[in-house]
Order: C-alpha cells, then structure tokens, then sequence
C-alpha cells in the first residue's frame, strides 16, 4: 500500500512540474537553426516496366516421365521461362515431350518424337486441355499412347487449374482397341497409380475379340461443349457419362443427350434444344476416303430457323456439336449435316464470318477461334467490388490487360438493371494499359496521361473503388499479391486527394460484395 502511495505522489510531482515548464508546442519558438522531423521520401526501386515488354518468369515445373522399369511416373523438376497471364501448357507440354531420360526415368515416348500438330495444338479452356498430336504419334502402342496422356495429364495438372486432358492425334480422337471403338475421353492425373495396372483397367473395357461393341456397355469422363449464352462462340464442361454400348452412332447418341440437357456446372452456357429429338434419323456412320469416321446428322428443314428462335447462333451450336463428338469418338475427322434433303456446306455467322464447307465435311479446325473461357472482371455496386463473369476468347483468360479492358467497358444492360456500375473511368481503353511487368513478385503497371486525368476527377469513394478494383482484378489474374502503379512512366503521390499511390498496394478483398459472385 505504502508503495503504491510513493507511485501516486512521484506521478502527481512530474505532472505538477510540466505544468510549471509550460511543456507545449507554443512556448518553443521556432528557429530555422532548429531541425524539423518529417516523414523520407518514398522508395521508389523499381522503374516504369518498357513499353511492349513481356510478363516472362522462370517457374520451376514437374515433368512426369515413365520410371525405367515402366511401373509409375516420376516427376523431374524443370525451370523453364514462362509468360505470366497467360496458359503456359503449350511451352510446358514442348518440355515434357523433348525431355530425355536419365537413370531413374525414360522419355516419355522412347525413340518416337513426339511432336504438336496444327496451328493451334494445345486448346485450353476453363480446366480442360486438348492436346492435338503429329501423326508420329501413331507410331506407339496402345499402352504407350496411354501413358502419354497420363503424364500430359499429371504434369499439367498445376498449370492454370487444368484437370481434364484430351488427345488427340491428327484432329482425331484415339482409339485403344484394334476395332477402334475404345475411347480414353478426357483423362486425370494419377501419378501415384502404377502403370500397368491403370492401363489393364483400361483395356478391360475393350469388346471382348469377336463379340459385339454394340452390347458393350462403357462408363468414362467425356468433355461436352456448349454454346455460350452471348452467342460468341462454346465453352467446355466434362461429365462422366455411361453408353449402352461402343459403337461410333451409340456414342453418338448419347453425347447428344448429354448435350441436351444444358450445361450443369459451368456458367454462361445457353439453354439447349433436345437434339436427339430434332433428329429425323439416329446419327449416320460412315468412313472417310482418306480415312477415319464420317457422321452425318438429319435435321428438319427449318432447323436454322429453330436454331434463331432458340435464341442461339447456327454456327456455335454446329461447332460444339462437332467439338463434342470428334473429342470423345475416335477417328471422327467430320461430321455432315443435312436440313431436310439440303446439304449444309456453308455457314455464316458474327463469330467465325462466312464458312464453306467442301462437300459438307464440316471438320473441327473450322472453329478454333470459337473456344471461349469465362473470365472475372470487378465492378462496382453500392460502394463494394462485385464479381462478374465476361466470356472471352480461350487465350485471354488469363490476360490482364484483356481484364483492365473488359472492366473499362463498364456493364453490361442486364447488370444495369441490377444497380451494378463502371469501377473505372469511361471513355478508357487498352491503350491506356502503355506496359505490365514483373519484377521480384511485385507487379508493375503503366498507365496513360489518359487515364491519371481521368482518376483526378473522381470522388474519394469512387477513387478508393477504382485503386482496390486495378489492384484486386490484375493480382487475381497474375497471381501476385503486390502491384505498383506508374503514370506515363513516373509514380505519382496523389491524384484524386483520397488515394496515396507512390507505394506498393496489397490485394484487399474488404471492399468485396459479400457472397458477390457474378451473372
């Protein structure tokens, strides 16, 4: 107790005698000789990244290769320099195929090369990838063709949320049974799994010789496309569907049918017709003159016109049901279409222009430019950052400039009439975007004269908006967690008043719409 009085009276003394010196900021004069404290200058280590410079990284991959005994995949780290926003599967699957082996593993494919095929070999949307390979592929055994996928399939599995693989070689589906009914479809990662025991399941599914494919029945993973609800072109879902049997028309038929039935988990697909029904005949087989499979579907006369009724584009519907029948049945290279006696052997649409088709042998590289991928753009709504879903070409998924562009556009009407609003300033476009860099993790983004006068006349809300949505939208796409900002090449302290921009900003998802997932 005694102490706590001596504590009570020290304290009350001090006050007493700061009280007497008069200890505040008014009785001290101020002198120039007196140093004045104040805040440094801010850091400034990094430069405007060059106008046209690249996202390039080097990333350390796993490459899956065969074990010597052939028993299992074994992963062998590579670096390679791969471009930041967007699908490295490409350059990724190049390293997989030219890797050699060494005293653990073998190449993938022993002495055949294996090589890409076409102008566009490797087709990635959402979590599926097609890999399209050169006819050298043919080259291998059944169960070394296998093998390929898995290990496609394993080491691409961390590279931008791919899950499913197809492959295909020449265009074509592969067959793993002598009859050429037996399809892989679309194929997972199972690195832990020894090999010859996933490839003895597999070939259990196989027609037994001399019995009858068409009482064969066949369960596995199918990758569906669908037309997109904005009429831009197909996106991608896989399904585990079952068949009766394994014929080319009974496939067919049930790949149909699962089209029918609309998409079940991926967005912004449109609403399907019942295909089997509009159908005035089963699905044709027949067989190519330069070989593989021909199928040729009856639609009634007027089935453009129900096409344009449904609210769907002609073309986008032909080209997923193309895409879905040669992805999953082997040695499909193209499928006719008849409406009533009338050949289709031409198309024209806003997606892939005007279209003809030799004798009406529609094949699938008609509609590469029609795979799109949904990507995510921020927007705002009562003083929050809401998701919402943009369909854009398969290729700019990633991209951060096509997702600083697509959020300049602003919203759409139907998002209008959901109180959703610009984030950005108007009247901005990608060339406001002068260059993107990355350097030690921190990504480094320059902005137009434009776009800094723009920003100036914002509100304080509307600024703070506008920053969290650049800095949120070009993180999640870059997978960076810090981004600095430049204008015209030089870092500015303030634009609107509300903002200090000369630093590094962290994501900052408190601004988000609770539960705001998008249209």
């Amino acid at each position: 107790m005694k102490t706590g009085c001596r504590i009570l009276r020290i304290l009350c003394g001090l006050l007493a005698l700061l009280m007497l010196t008069g200890c505040s900021r008014a009785s001290v004069p101020f002198t120039p000789e007196q140093p004045s404290v104040t805040l440094g200058p801010a850091e400034h280590p990094y430069e405007a990244p060059p106008i046209g410079s690249g996202l390039e990284t080097q990333t350390t991959v796993n490459l899956y290769l065969p074990s010597r005994d052939g028993t299992r995949l074994l992963a062998r780290q590579q670096t390679l320099t791969l471009a930041r926003g967007e699908r490295n599967a490409r350059a990724v699957l190049q390293a997989l195929f030219a890797r050699g082996g060494d005293d653990y593993v073998r190449a993938l494919a022993g002495p055949t090369r294996l090589s890409l095929y076409g102008a566009s070999p490797v087709e990635t949307s959402g979590n599926v990838c097609t890999i399209n390979l050169a006819s050298s592929a043919h080259a291998l055994e059944y169960d070394e063709i296998y093998t390929v996928g898995l290990a496609a399939a394993a080491t691409l599995e961390g590279i931008s949320g791919i899950r499913y693989v197809n492959v295909l070689i020449n265009d074509q589906a592969i067959s793993y049974d002598v009859a050429g009914n037996l399809p892989a479809g679309s194929m997972t990662a199972r690195p832990g799994e020894e090999l010859p025991l996933l490839w003895e399941q597999m070939s259990a599914r196989r027609t037994a010789l001399g019995g009858d494919p068409s009482v064969t029945p066949l369960s596995a993973t199918a990758t569906l496309y669908f037309p997109t609800a904005d009429g831009t072109g197909f996106l991608p879902e896989t399904r585990n569907l079952t068949f009766p049997g394994q014929t080319p028309a009974q496939m067919a038929t049930e790949l149909l049918s699962a089209m029918s039935a609309g998409a079940w988990y991926v967005d912004g697909c449109a609403t399907m017709p019942d295909i089997n029904a509009l159908l005035l005949f089963p699905p044709q087989v027949s067989e190519l003159p330069e070989g593989g499979r021909l199928i040729t579907l009856y639609f009634p006369a007027d089935f453009r016109e129900r096409m344009t009724d449904m609210g769907l584009d002609t073309a986008c519907f032909t080209a997923s049901v193309v895409w879905t029948l040669s992805t999953f049945i082997p040695s499909v290279g193209a499928v006719r279409i008849y409406t009533g006696s009338a050949l289709m052997d031409s198309l024209d649409s806003g997606v892939f222009g005007a279209q003809a088709f030799e004798e009406g042998m529609i094949r699938r590289r008609y509609f590469r430019e029609g795979l799109r991928d949904n990507a995510h753009i921020l927007l705002a709504r009562d003083g929050k950052l809401v998701r919402m879903r943009r369909s854009v070409a398969a290729a700019d998924a990633e991209n951060p400039t096509t997702m600083l562009a697509l959020m300049m556009a602003g919203p759409g009407g139907e998002e209008q009439a959901l109180r959703v609003q610009p984030v950005l300033p108007q009247g901005l476009d990608a060339t406001d975007i002068l260059s993107i860099g990355l350097e030690n993790g921190v990504l480094l983004v320059n902005l137009s004269p434009r776009f800094e006068r723009e920003i100036r006349r914002l509100g304080g809300e509307e600024e703070r908006l506008c920053c969290y949505a650049l800095v949120n939208s070009l993180c999640d796409a870059m997978g960076t967690t810090r981004v600095r900002f430049f204008w015209n090449g030089e870092q500015k302290e303030t634009l609107a008043g509300t903002v200090w921009w000369d630093g590094e900003f962290l994501v900052n998802h408190a601004l988000d719409e609770q539960g705001g997932q998008g249209l």
